[in-house]
C-alpha cells in the first residue's frame, strides 16, 4: 500500500524529487520546462532504486513558479537562500553559464579526473564506465576547465516541421512526401495556402496560411545551418603558424589541413548570423511572409510575382502570358506568431487550420495534439529542408539537457553525496531511457518512436503504426543524410536568441515587417553578439579604453564628494540654531534610531551591495572577481543601451506631455462644470479603483492589431466619414505607436485622481480675483494664464520632478503590453535591467546600468530639493 502511495505521488510531478537516505539525508531532485517527458519513466525508476536502497526516499521538491524569463528564477533564488534541491535540470545551452555563477557542483570524484590536464576526460581517464557511451560533444558541452557538471538526460528533443497530415491531404499534396529543398517548401506553401477559406470556430476569418513562424533565434537557428551555414564559429589560433582557422562551434576534433593538432588551443567564440547562410533564411523568413505571388487558372499552381510583374498586370510563365488584377495578387503564405492574440498562438492555428505546419519539438505532439484537440495520428514531422546550394542538407536540431548537482552537495558528507550521485544515475541511465519509449508506446505515440528502439524492445507490433515519412526521418538522421545540428552552448545564448527575436524576426512577422531592413538589423545584431552581448569584449580592447574610464571615473569622484560636502555643509546650517551652535541632546536621536536602523538595513545596505557589484563579475554563489570598471566600459560601448536611454527619454517626454498635462486641463474642465460636479469627478476618478494589471490587459486587448479589433472598429466607423482615410493600425506591433500606446493606460487610469489634487489647489484661489479679471475684460487664456497657472505652480513644480523621476524608473504598462518590444520600440532601462538581472542573471550588468540610471537621477532630486523649498502651502476653502 505505501509503495502505490508513493508510485501515485511521484507521477504526479514533473519530476521534482527528493531523496532521503537513513540519517535522513535530505536529496532534492527538480526538473523544469519538461512538462511533456513520461513522468512515468524515472518515476517507476526511481521507485525501484527505493526497493534496492531500503535507506533511500525520494520526494518532491517544491518552490515558488515564476512565468516567463523567469521560468528559472525560483530555482535560482533557492541556490542564493541554500535551499536549493541537490539534483536538478540545467539546459544545454545555460549549463556553462551556470556554471559561472556557482550553481552547480562538479562530477569528476566519480567521473574522473583530467590528467593530461588538456580541459577534458578523455575515455581512458575516466573511472565512470558509461562516460565513453556519451557522444563527445555532449561531453565537452558539460566540461569546463576539466570539471564535469552533467549528465546528458534520457530525451533527446527533435526539431522539425510539425504538420497536419489531414490539412496537407486537402490541399492535394502527398503527407508522406514533404519538401526536400526551399523551393519545394515554398511550392508546399503555395498549396497549403487558401485566403478565402472559411475556419470554423476561428476568432477572425482570416483564411488558411501554410505555416506559423515563430519569432524565437533557436527556431530560427536551423534554417541558417540548412543553408550551410554555422551560426556560433569557434577560432583557433596556430601556435607555429600564427594562422587562424575557423571551426563550427559542435565540431570535437580540430586538425588543420596541414595535420596540426589545435584541440588544446582556447577558442575565441564568435557570431556568424549574418553570413550568406543567416542573409538567405533571413530572406526566407521574409519570403514567406510577404511575397506576391498567384494561382494560375490553368493548373492551380502557385506563381510568385516579381515587381516587374507587378507593375506590368501580367507574368508569362511556359510561353504563356497570364494577366491579372490586384485582387488576384496575394502576400505571404505564412502567419507570424505575435504573442498579442490568444489567436495568433500557433498551436490554436494549427487546431483550427488556419495553418498547415509549425517548427518545433517533435516529442511535444503529444502535448500538442491534447492541446489543440486532434487525434496525434493526424500529426507528422519531416527535417528542415536544405537550402540552396549544392553541399546543403536538411537539418534537425537536436537537444538534449542535462542533469546536474547543485553546488549544495558539496557540502555534504561523502556517504550522503553516494546517495546523490546514486540518483542522478538512476534517471539518467538506460532503464529510464527505455521505460520512456514504453511510455510513449503506451500513450499512442509509437508513431514517432525510432523503428530502430521499436524492434529493440521486441515492440514489433507497433512497427506498422510509424509512417513512411516518419521512418526515413530516422533512416536519414542515422545516416548522416540530415544534418543534426544544436543551440549554442558558449556565451550568454540567452539574450542573444532575444536579440534575435526582438531586433529582427518580430520585424519581419510584424504586420509592418514588409519594408523592414532585415539585412543591417541582422549584422548589427552580430557585431553587438561579438562586443559584449553575447562574448566578453576582449581584454585588448578593455586595455584601450580603461585608462580613459580611470580619468572619467575619478572626475565623477571629485565631483560627487563636493556635492555631498555641500549637501552636508546645507543640512548643517538648517540645523543651527541663533546662538550659532549645534542643538544638543541625545533624546531625537533615540525617537530617529528604529526608523535610522530599517532605513539603513532595508535602503542603504542594499545600495551599497550594489555599488561593489558594479565593480564585480557579480556571481550568485561563491566569490565575485573585482573587475574595476570594466562593466563600465562595457556599457558604454554597449550600442542596445543608449539605444534603451533614448527610448527613456522619450517615455518621459510622452508621459510628462500627456499624462502631466491631461490632468491640469481635467481639473481647468471640472472646477468650471456648472452642474453635476460630483457625478464627472467621480467618473473620472473610479479607474484608479482597478487594478494596473487589468487596466493594462484590458488595453492589450482594445488595442488588437484585426480588423475585429475594437479601436480598428472605431477606426472604421471614423473613416466613413468625408476626407478620412486612417486605416487599421496595428498598434502594438507597430514600432512608431507602441510607445504611445503604452502611455495611453496611463493617462486614462491616473488622470482622475491628479485633477482632484489640482482641483482643491484651485480653490485656494479667491473668487473675487476671476471677477476682477472679467471686470477688466479678460477672457479665459488670461484668466488662465495671470491667475490659475500662478496659483498652481507650486503643485505643478512638485509634480514635475516627481513624475519625471518615477517615470524613468517606470516600466509596469510596458511589461505587461511589449516587454520591450517591437524590436527595441519600448526598451526602456528600467525594462533594460529587469531582463539583464532576472532573464540573463548578468546582475554585474544590471546593477551597473541601474547606478548610470540613479547618478543621473539624484541630480533632479537635488533640483526638486532647491524647488520644494520655494513652495507655499496654504489651506484651501472647499465650496
Amino acid at each position: 500500500m505505501i509503495r502505490g502511495i508513493l508510485i501515485t505521488f511521484l507521477c504526479a510531478a514533473i519530476l521534482p524529487l527528493r531523496v532521503i537516505a537513513a540519517e535522513p539525508v535530505q536529496v532534492e531532485v527538480s526538473r523544469f520546462y519538461f512538462p511533456n517527458t513520461p513522468e512515468e519513466a524515472t518515476t517507476s525508476r526511481i521507485i525501484d532504486l527505493m526497493d534496492e536502497d531500503e535507506d533511500l526516499q525520494v520526494v518532491q521538491w517544491g518552490g515558488l513558479s515564476l512565468p516567463g524569463g523567469g521560468g528559472r528564477a525560483s530555482l535560482m533564488m533557492s541556490i542564493a537562500g541554500r535551499t536549493a534541491p541537490d539534483i536538478m535540470e540545467s539546459w544545454f545551452h545555460v549549463i556553462r553559464n551556470d556554471v559561472h555563477q556557482g550553481f552547480l557542483y562538479p562530477l569528476n570524484e566519480w567521473i574522473g579526473e583530467d590528467a593530461d590536464g588538456d580541459g577534458f576526460i578523455g575515455d581512458d581517464e575516466a573511472d565512470w564506465d558509461r562516460w565513453s557511451d556519451i557522444p563527445e560533444l555532449w561531453r565537452r558541452v558539460a566540461t569546463v576547465d576539466g570539471k564535469v557538471y552533467g549528465i546528458p538526460q534520457i530525451t533527446k528533443y527533435f526539431m522539425g516541421v510539425i504538420y497536419r497530415r489531414d490539412t496537407v491531404r486537402a490541399a492535394g499534396l502527398n503527407p508522406d512526401q514533404p519538401p526536400e529543398t526551399w523551393e519545394d517548401f515554398v511550392a508546399w506553401c503555395m498549396k497549403l495556402t487558401d485566403p478565402q477559406k472559411s475556419i470554423p470556430g476561428a476568432a477572425v476569418q482570416r483564411g488558411q496560411r501554410a505555416i506559423a513562424l515563430s519569432p524565437f533565434g533557436f527556431t530560427w537557428l536551423p534554417w541558417v545551418e540548412a543553408a550551410g551555414g554555422n551560426p556560433i564559429i569557434q577560432v583557433r589560433e596556430s601556435p607555429i603558424t600564427g594562422e587562424s582557422h575557423l571551426f563550427p562551434m559542435y565540431a570535437t576534433e580540430f586538425v588543420t589541413d596541414t595535420g596540426e593538432d589545435l584541440s588544446k588551443v582556447t577558442p575565441t567564440w564568435k557570431a556568424n548570423f549574418a553570413s550568406e547562410a543567416g542573409m538567405e533564411a533571413a530572406e526566407l523568413y521574409h519570403r514567406l511572409r510577404w511575397m506576391k505571388w498567384m494561382i494560375d487558372p490553368r493548373t492551380g499552381q502557385g506563381i510568385e510575382l516579381k515587381e516587374q510583374d507587378l507593375a506590368a498586370g501580367h507574368v508569362d510563365v511556359d510561353g504563356r502570358r497570364i494577366p491579372f488584377n490586384p485582387d488576384d495578387v496575394i502576400t505571404g503564405v505564412a502567419r507570424g506568431q505575435t504573442g498579442q492574440r490568444e489567436a495568433d498562438d500557433m498551436w490554436r492555428m494549427l487546431g483550427l487550420q488556419e495553418v498547415g505546419m509549425v517548427v518545433w519539438f517533435v516529442q511535444d505532439m503529444q502535448g500538442l495534439a491534447d492541446q489543440i484537440g486532434i487525434d496525434p495520428r493526424l500529426l507528422s514531422w519531416f527535417p528542415i529542408p536544405r537550402g540552396p546550394g549544392e553541399e546543403t542538407r536538411p537539418v534537425v536540431q537536436v537537444q538534449r539537457h542535462y542533469a546536474v548537482m547543485s553546488e549544495g552537495v558539496g557540502r555534504r558528507p561523502h556517504e550522503e553525496r553516494e546517495k546523490v550521485w546514486k540518483v542522478l544515475t538512476a534517471v539518467t541511465d538506460d532503464l529510464a531511457a527505455d521505460n520512456a519509449i514504453r511510455d510513449q508506446v503506451l500513450a499512442g505515440l509509437a508513431a514517432f518512436v525510432n523503428p530502430l528502439d521499436l524492434q529493440r524492445l521486441g515492440l514489433e507490433d507497433y512497427l506498422d503504426d510509424v509512417s513512411p515519412v516518419v521512418r526515413r526521418n530516422f533512416e536519414q538522421i542515422r545516416t548522416g543524410e540530415v544534418r543534426t545540428t544544436t543551440e549554442p552552448f558558449s556565451g550568454f545564448w540567452v539574450t542573444v536568441d532575444d536579440t534575435l527575436n526582438r531586433r529582427v524576426l518580430s520585424l519581419i512577422l510584424a504586420e509592418t515587417g514588409e519594408d523592414f531592413d532585415y539585412r543591417t538589423a541582422l549584422a548589427q545584431t552580430e557585431e553587438e553578439a561579438n562586443k559584449g552581448l553575447m562574448f566578453g569584449h576582449a581584454e585588448e580592447e578593455l586595455n584601450r579604453y580603461r585608462p580613459a574610464a580611470r580619468v572619467i571615473f575619478l572626475i565623477i569622484l571629485v565631483l560627487v564628494s563636493l556635492f555631498a560636502v555641500k549637501v552636508i555643509r546645507a543640512m548643517m546650517r538648517t540645523h543651527t540654531g541663533k546662538s550659532g551652535k549645534v542643538r544638543a541632546g541625545i533624546a531625537p536621536w533615540l525617537i530617529m534610531f528604529p526608523a535610522l536602523i530599517l532605513i539603513m538595513l532595508w535602503a542603504y545596505y542594499p545600495l551599497f551591495r550594489g555599488m561593489v557589484m558594479a565593480f564585480q563579475d557579480y556571481r550568485i554563489v561563491g566569490d565575485s572577481a573585482f573587475i574595476g570598471l570594466d562593466n563600465f566600459i562595457a556599457l558604454a560601448l554597449d550600442r542596445s543601451f543608449w539605444i534603451s536611454m533614448w527610448r527613456t527619454v522619450q517615455f518621459v517626454i510622452l508621459n510628462i506631455s500627456l499624462a502631466f498635462i491631461a490632468p491640469i486641463l481635467l481639473a481647468v474642465l471640472l472646477s468650471e462644470v456648472p452642474t453635476h460636479k460630483v457625478f464627472f469627478r467621480t467618473l473620472f476618478f473610479l479607474p484608479n479603483m482597478t487594478s494596473g494589471l487589468v487596466i493594462a490587459l484590458m488595453w492589450k486587448m482594445l488595442y488588437d492589431p484585426t480588423p475585429e479589433g475594437t479601436l480598428n472598429r472605431f477606426i472604421a466607423l471614423v473613416d466613413k466619414l468625408p476626407i478620412v482615410n486612417i486605416g487599421d493600425q496595428t498598434w502594438l506591433q507597430d514600432p512608431s505607436l507602441a510607445m504611445l500606446c503604452t502611455v495611453i493606460p496611463t493617462v486614462w487610469a491616473s488622470m482622475g485622481m491628479a485633477s482632484l489634487i489640482y482641483l482643491a489647489a484651485l480653490k485656494a484661489v479667491p473668487d473675487e480675483l476671476y471677477e476682477a479679471a472679467e471686470m477688466d475684460g479678460a477672457g479665459l487664456m488670461t484668466k488662465l494664464r495671470k491667475i490659475t497657472l500662478p496659483t498652481l505652480m507650486p503643485l505643478i513644480i512638485i509634480n514635475l520632478v516627481g513624475t519625471f523621476i518615477g517615470t524613468f524608473q517606470n516600466m509596469g504598462n510596458i511589461f505587461l503590453m511589449t516587454f520591450g518590444g517591437p524590436g527595441d520600440a519600448t526598451m526602456v532601462i528600467a525594462m533594460k535591467i529587469w531582463i539583464e538581472a532576472y532573464n540573463n542573471l548578468r546582475f554585474s550588468m544590471a546593477t551597473t546600468m541601474a547606478w548610470v540610471l540613479g547618478a543621473l537621477l539624484i541630480g533632479f532630486t537635488f533640483v526638486q530639493i532647491k524647488l520644494l523649498q520655494r513652495v507655499e502651502f496654504r489651506k484651501a476653502e472647499w465650496d
